[in-house]
């Protein structure tokens, strides 16, 4: 646990709902007052729901009171009755509306009541109803006051409640004593509403409404999951008791997956039949019976069913099957850990739960630890750290804070340092249980990803998880579903109590002695260990990631007894001398500054997957051949002395070799030039390397990389097809040609020579390289022509020419489509003269000599958007006279050139052009009339400007 910075903590009023009273009678006095609503109140108050009833209501139309609107929102049930002159009442029915908005707004329960009423009439205001509502047409001018009465009745009218008297046939004191059990029955589902129980819910629970729309007819399902202790069961339940009321049946299962381990699937059936038909005594014999009753004796029921914590498809099966075992406008929520049983059972939506935000942790900490919410006074710095411990986990906050609720300074400190090496025991046994559910390989990844790859790149961990034969593509997905983890970024993260149980489950069983355990990932015990040699048989990984660089003392036998190891990392530890020994179960050796000249002799890891060494002591990988069949990766890179590779020959599914700056390598070996599964081939900056394979033919190679190897004066001959080599880069090497075997590179998009200055020529032959785009030259000094052919390059769309010998363009270049980027700046004695359509061009011709540019025409490059004719001594004959047809032009730099004028009509046409440079031209005296579509002039006033008083 780290500690965090303290902020401003107030305490702040909730708008979480109190509970007054238990019920609300809204009724219209006149018509039910002395007889029916006495009794019922009555019934109430005499098993003890205190019940609001307003003896003193005026019937004369005015607004209600604003005590009355004071009981109704702190009432948790609004039994509403209905008779026959009930929207007679302009003040009934102000009332009925603003129970209405609580019942959305604070989730209060509506239980309606039809006294010698249809509900039908109610509901589409027809009868006394509709005529009470002609008469209020009339009289009230608000013409909103009387659309919210409406949706009011609409709504209420729509609730499933009781019909006097065809309830309890006919029988009024019946009626009324299955209202007072059906009032108490629900008080007894609420969980107890305080402020504790409502932090974070409230947007949580809108949220999920919206995915059940109670208003829709169809049965709909909505799954809730997400991590253990994230708040699941309490969203659904929060949710339950707000909508519950909406339908002729609610049952809401805990711990499903508990319970029926225990008891089994067909006692959650039985329970479920007997709470929404109110049987008391059923019987079923086995959960196909189970299944077939529900379907049929729900089947017309409007129903309303909480699954909680589901963790096997047949319990959603046997419970929930499809929607056609409910009645129409049903509601199915599921609580999970699993994502992926929510996609098979085809839930309707699903909704993750997140963990709380700082000042809702805050909050919901404070509530169980000071019976507030916001610290007291003092506690603020020790509280925002364990709330931090927490990370948000709604389970954790509760735990602790009721763990440390009134406990002086000195035990609070002592647990907030307690909890730095020890991890609370009811927090990890409830997290415990998503781990236990997952299989062995399953099991594995996730501790791997607990203990050493947390904030990883994923693509990373699946290359290092593959090495294991952990199928990481499945498993990763399968902990995710499972809430274990999470993607971001391209990164795996893992909730700090999540990567806290995962620790713990790998010391359990030592937690005393490090080194008897499966994983070793911390510091201080990974030191200790090797320097006592006190590992054991069980290590399966080594992790040790120093922060900044350290001596660390490694006995020369500290490996030996390691012979499960499969993942050994070592960085910035400093180490005076190599180990004699590495155990043969290595799949992947990641060792930063490796001490040794070589690995040792002894080691023949036949199943290594990936070496990567940087910045070693390296002479030599290895001497001779090692067969290492399944070696995929080698990265040496930055070992500084490093002099030759190893013969290859035993390695045949190595998939990148990156040997970046390696700067005493004087040679690869002939083999690399013959590994078929090689992608990536990395030797930048090796500026001794002298000696490539003179012959390649790598099948799988994606990426060559040369640059900075200012000594390779050599491109190998390509011996056959090179299909998916998609870019060269060669700069700065001291290549005088290419063979004309480049035509089998058939993939390649990028050609990078920039800054070869041996190179003189290009093959004919590199008109075959069908796929190339970008073929950059620039600084080769050397290089004076251009093959004729290069036009038939039709996929070409960059050419880039800078500074070199080049006098003029190849006039094939006119056929190049595609052309984009044409740049020459700084060629000497350049003369180009265009005839074609290019599409989308964009032309650099900087720096010619003395003599003056001259661009004869532009006519037919419709879609040229940019044209920079800057820095190219451009006397007034050298402009094109057909400036004006470049339709599509937006960005002009003439820049730096020797004209006194331009053309007024070639500027004025260019209806596209928003930016004109004209910096450096010294010689300009008239500045034309400009299009209107001009935004940006750049330019430097000469003095002659500054003197005559002339402005732009």
């Amino acid at each position: 646990m780290r500690n965090i910075a303290s902020s401003s903590l107030s305490c702040s009023s909730s708008s979480t709902p109190k509970w007054t009273y238990d019920v609300f009678l809204s009724f219209r006095g006149e018509d039910v007052r002395k007889n029916f609503v006495d009794f019922l109140y009555s019934s109430l108050q005499q098993k003890g729901i205190y019940t609001f009833k307003d003896d003193e209501k005026l019937e004369r139309g005015r607004s209600i009171s604003s005590a009355l609107l004071q009981a109704i929102k702190e009432s948790r049930i609004a039994v509403i009755i209905f008779s026959e002159n009930y929207a007679a009442s302009s003040w009934c029915l102000d009332e009925l509306a603003e129970i209405i908005y609580g019942n959305q707004a604070l989730g209060q329960t509506i239980l309606p009541v039809f006294y010698y009423v249809d509900p039908s009439v109610v509901r589409k205001q027809k009868g006394s109803f509709g005529q009470a509502f002609v008469k209020h047409e009339d009289e009230i001018e608000d013409k909103e006051r009387i659309r919210r009465w409406r949706a009011a009745l609409a709504e209420a009218a729509s609730i499933s409640g009781w019909d006097v008297p065809s309830t309890a046939d006919g029988h009024e004191s019946k009626c009324i004593q299955q209202i007072v059990e059906d009032v108490m029955g629900k008080l007894k589902n609420f969980v107890e509403d305080d402020e504790e129980n409502h932090v974070g819910i409230h947007s949580r629970v809108q949220k999920i409404n919206a995915f059940l729309n109670l208003v829709a007819d169809e049965v709909r399902s909505v799954g809730i999951w997400g991590m253990s202790g994230i708040g699941k069961t309490t969203l659904a339940r929060a949710v339950f008791d707000r909508i519950s009321t909406h339908f002729e049946g609610a049952i809401f299962l805990h711990e499903v997956r508990e319970h029926s381990k225990r008891y089994g699937l067909e006692n959650l059936q039985e329970k479920i039949l007997s709470e929404i038909l109110r049987i008391k005594e059923l019987r079923i014999n086995n959960v196909f019976e189970g299944s077939n009753m529900i379907k049929k004796r729900l089947c017309y029921k409007k129903v309303l069913i909480v699954l909680d914590d589901i963790d096997h498809l047949d319990q959603l099966e046997a419970l929930a099957g499809k929607h056609d075992w409910f009645g129409k406008g049903s509601r199915i929520i599921i609580t999970t850990k699993d994502k992926h049983l929510l996609v098979k059972h085809d839930i309707d939506r699903m909704y993750k739960v997140e963990v709380l935000d700082k000042y809702e942790a805050v909050q919901l900490f404070s509530w169980n630890a000071f019976k507030k919410n916001c610290p007291a006074k003092d506690y603020e710095e020790l509280s925002l750290q364990i709330v931090h411990y927490a990370g948000g986990l709604p389970l954790a906050l509760k735990i602790l804070g009721s763990f440390l609720y009134g406990r002086d300074m000195t035990e609070w400190r002592s647990e907030v340092e307690r909890l730095k090496k020890i991890p609370e025991d009811d927090i990890m046994k409830k997290l415990t249980v998503s781990f236990d559910g997952l299989k062995r390989i399953e099991k594995e990844i996730f501790l791997d990803i607990a203990c050493f790859f947390k904030g990883k790149k994923k693509e990373n961990i699946a290359r290092v998880l593959d090495s294991f034969n952990f199928y990481p593509h499945i498993g990763i997905k399968v902990l995710i579903e499972k809430s274990l983890i999470t993607v971001s970024k391209g990164r795996i993260l893992m909730h700090p109590l999540i990567q806290e149980m995962g620790w713990q489950i790998v010391r359990e069983k030592a937690p005393e002695e490090p080194g008897k355990h499966s994983r070793l990932w911390v510091d201080e015990d990974n030191c200790d260990v090797l320097a006592r040699d006190r590992v054991t048989e069980n290590v399966e990984g080594l992790w040790l990631h120093l922060s900044t660089p350290k001596y660390v003392a490694i006995k020369n036998e500290a490996f030996e007894k390691m012979i499960k190891l499969r993942l050994l990392k070592i960085h910035n530890a400093y180490v005076s001398r190599g180990p004699n020994h590495l155990p043969n179960e290595i799949r992947w050796l990641n060792w930063h500054g490796y001490p040794s000249k070589s690995l040792p002799d002894s080691f023949q890891a036949e199943k290594l997957v990936g070496i990567k060494l940087q910045n070693s002591r390296m002479i030599e990988l290895w001497k001779g051949i090692k067969f290492l069949n399944k070696l995929k990766f080698i990265n040496l890179s930055h070992s500084q002395k490093l002099i030759r590779t190893p013969d290859f020959a035993g390695i045949p599914s190595l998939e990148r070799l990156v040997l970046e700056n390696c700067s005493s390598l004087i040679e690869i070996h002939s083999s690399a030039g013959y590994l078929k599964s090689l992608k990536l081939l990395n030797l930048r900056n090796c500026t001794s390397l002298r000696r490539l394979p003179k012959q390649i033919l790598l099948e799988s190679l994606e990426v060559i990389i040369l640059s900075g190897c200012s000594k390779v004066d050599e491109f190998p001959e390509i011996l056959g097809p090179m299909n998916h080599l998609r870019a060269v880069y060669w700069e700065a090497t001291a290549v005088k040609e290419l063979p004309p075997s480049i035509e089998n590179l058939t993939a390649l998009v990028v050609l990078n020579l920039s800054y070869c200055k041996s190179l003189a020529c290009l093959p004919s032959s590199i008109s075959k390289l069908k796929c190339l785009k970008a073929l950059v030259l620039s600084g080769c000094s050397k290089l004076g022509r251009l093959p004729e052919e290069l036009g038939y390059i039709e996929s070409l769309e960059e050419i880039y020419g800078d500074e070199t010998a080049i006098s003029q363009p190849p006039s094939s270049i006119i056929l190049l489509k595609n052309l984009r980027t044409l740049s020459f700046r700084g060629c000497q004695a350049m003369a180009l003269s265009w005839r074609a359509r290019l599409s989308s061009l964009v032309l650099h011709a900087r720096g010619q000599d003395s003599r003056g540019f001259v661009f004869p025409s532009v006519s037919g490059l419709n879609s040229l958007a940019i044209l920079d004719l800057s820095d190219c001594s451009m006397l007034d004959e050298g402009l094109p006279c057909d400036l004006g047809s470049l339709s599509s032009l937006q960005e002009l730099n003439l820049g730096r050139n020797n004209f006194s004028s331009i053309s007024a009509s070639s500027i004025r046409n260019l209806s596209r052009l928003r930016i004109l440079e004209l910096i450096g031209c010294k010689r300009l005296q008239i500045l034309p009339e400009l299009p209107r579509s001009i935004e940006q002039v750049v330019f430097k006033l000469p003095k002659w400007y500054m003197q005559h008083g002339r402005t732009c």
